[in-house]
């Protein structure tokens, strides 16, 4: 997808366009302020000054790409975080999608930007506990995506240190986990509900017909344009009477906000007219 680049330094507007080139990640829709803070990270660990040895580098040595990735993709996550947030969702979301009247129809929700899986199997344990409590029958698919390969390799283990289980109740983690040493290994369960696809945001959406899409603290380092096509992408995906799910600090704007109307304003999660 083309967009204006978000990019005005010179010296970075080339270096992101040799990244995309290469690879195929555009960085070229990156807010330049969190972008540079991104880049800098590999600065100092190559020890070097400005983004034009820096791009000497990467032209000499491949393996430099993965590394970079890793730092400009947005890996901060764990499990149940922002509980306040899975609460909403549990409370208020859940009992509407299970009370449509087709419960043949699989409930399809899709975790934009699952990183390494903390999120999309949150929320299989969030229906699974749901479906316990209220006995709904109605099976659940959760469709997992990310740019990033190598974080999706790690989701699909389904093994996490103690730093990704520090919001999540004890009790989950006695019920859908085991320890093994310093690891929490995921029930086998739980890793089935999820459906992990590398996917790209800034292209268009495959979906269609879902039922939630959660897209957290991802958006805020796109600009103002490609935030305005992801939010249009979520909005045909969803079915009509669908929920989508932001983070805390991003909101909706632009045409497409007269589409949707605020479900739970301080949870940030908005519901597609229809």
């Amino acid at each position: 997808m083309i967009f204006k680049d978000a990019i005005t330094d010179p010296q970075l507007l080339e270096l992101a366009k040799m990244i995309n080139a290469d690879t195929g990640f555009d960085i070229l829709q990156y807010k330049e302020r969190p972008l540079k803070r991104r880049l800098a990270v590999r600065l100092r660990a190559c020890q070097l000054n400005s983004y034009q040895e820096y791009a000497q580098r990467l032209a000499q040595d491949k393996a430099e790409y993965p590394k970079l990735l890793d730092a400009l993709t947005i890996n901060v996550t764990n499990f149940y975080r922002n509980p306040e947030t899975y609460k909403a969702v549990s409370d208020r979301v859940l009992p509407l999608l299970a009370s449509r009247p087709d419960p043949g129809t699989p409930l399809t929700i899709w975790s934009a930007g699952c990183s390494s899986g903390e999120e999309p199997y949150s929320l299989a344990i969030l229906w699974r506990e749901f479906a316990g409590e209220s006995g709904a029958s109605r099976p659940c698919r959760i469709i997992a995506t990310d740019i990033d390969r190598q974080s999706m390799d790690k989701a699909r283990q389904g093994i996490y240190d103690q730093n990704s289980m520090n919001e999540i109740p004890s009790e989950l983690v006695s019920r859908y986990f085991k320890t093994m040493s310093k690891s929490y290994i995921l029930s086998e369960e739980i890793k089935r509900m999820v459906e992990y696809r590398h996917y790209d945001l800034l292209e268009p959406s495959p979906y269609s017909g879902l039922d939630l899409i959660l897209c957290r603290n991802v958006l805020i380092y796109f600009s103002r344009q490609a935030q305005e096509f992801i939010f249009e992408s979520f909005k045909k995906s969803l079915r009509p009477g669908g929920f989508l799910v932001l983070g805390k600090v991003e909101t909706l704007f632009g045409q497409v906000k007269e589409s949707f109307t605020p479900f739970d304003p301080k949870e940030r999660i908005y519901q597609l007219n229809g």
